[in-house]
């Protein structure tokens, strides 16, 4: 039933929302195992009840709330709709009010000396081109090698992003240095940009692994390239066009204080200029 919904339910959407929602339906089905029910037969209680499981495993608002989603569209797509009647759900905060996590001028300047010292020039390349480019990771690991043009004094990324829209993102002269590195090495004859230690395209889990081994979140260099573009007062319709993002208020939110420049304020308060 789930692989109906995933083919029926979802048409249209994209491939990363539906593995969001598969995601989600099957640890809810796994819940609703160890419950006693099924996703054919599970209640309205079932429903407030995990999602109470959910909350007193402290996760996070955000993270309820696409589970909640993927609930209520299964549910509706079963003909369940009584199950999601008046649910009581952890509010989200106003996200237009909170900066996303990026790194500091410290911290990537660890990660990027870090990875440096490994020698490994596809994991140098990988890290320099999503730091000063802010990709996406999916539209990282769809990159192939035709998908970028290099020249001595310019080179050029172009991204297929979210509904397929392109987008062309110029290479500053460490992006060019590295991916030409690496390049150099290859031998193959694959058609993607970036291959994994067998041979074959890298998967997303593999870019994912190579940031949490240095500590850091892949979404976090995409932060902090838009954060800094912000921050050195670029003009937003510049920023949006380099991040792919579709809507201007998606821009915005990056320019709201982090807890680290509350800190830093404070902090600094009143320490002599």
């Amino acid at each position: 039933m789930l692989q109906q919904f995933l083919e029926n339910g979802l048409r249209g959407k994209s491939n990363t929302t539906v593995k969001t929602y598969e995601h989600a339906i099957l640890k809810f089905e796994e819940w609703l195992d160890g419950a006693g029910t099924n996703l054919q037969e599970y209640a309205r209680t079932d429903v407030q009840q995990y999602l109470n499981y959910l909350a007193s495993r402290d996760k996070s608002a955000a993270t309820i709330n696409k589970i909640w989603n993927a609930i209520k569209k299964y549910s509706r797509w079963a003909g369940k709709e009584e199950t999601i009647e008046d649910i009581n759900i952890i509010k989200v905060k106003d996200f237009r009010n909170e900066a996303p996590k990026a790194l500091n001028r410290n911290e990537l300047n660890r990660l990027l000396r870090e990875v440096d010292r490994t020698g490994n020039k596809r994991d140098i390349a990988i890290v320099t081109l999503l730091s000063n480019t802010g990709i996406r990771l999916y539209e990282l690991v769809s990159l192939n090698i035709t998908s970028i043009e290099i020249s001595n004094r310019k080179g050029n990324a172009k991204i297929i992003g979210k509904g397929n829209r392109e987008r062309d993102i110029p290479l500053n002269s460490e992006a060019r240095r590295t991916i030409t590195r690496y390049l150099e090495e290859r031998t193959d004859s694959e058609i993607a940009l970036f291959l994994s230690n067998r041979g074959k395209r890298i998967s997303a889990r593999s870019v994912q692994h190579l940031l949490e081994k240095y500590g850091f979140n892949v979404h976090a260099l995409r932060h902090t390239f838009i954060t800094n573009l912000i921050r050195s007062g670029e003009d937003i319709s510049v920023v949006q066009a380099l991040s792919g993002h579709a809507n201007a208020d998606m821009i915005l939110r990056y320019s709201a204080p982090t807890l680290y420049d509350k800190q830093y304020a404070l902090e600094n308060l009143y320490i002599e200029q």
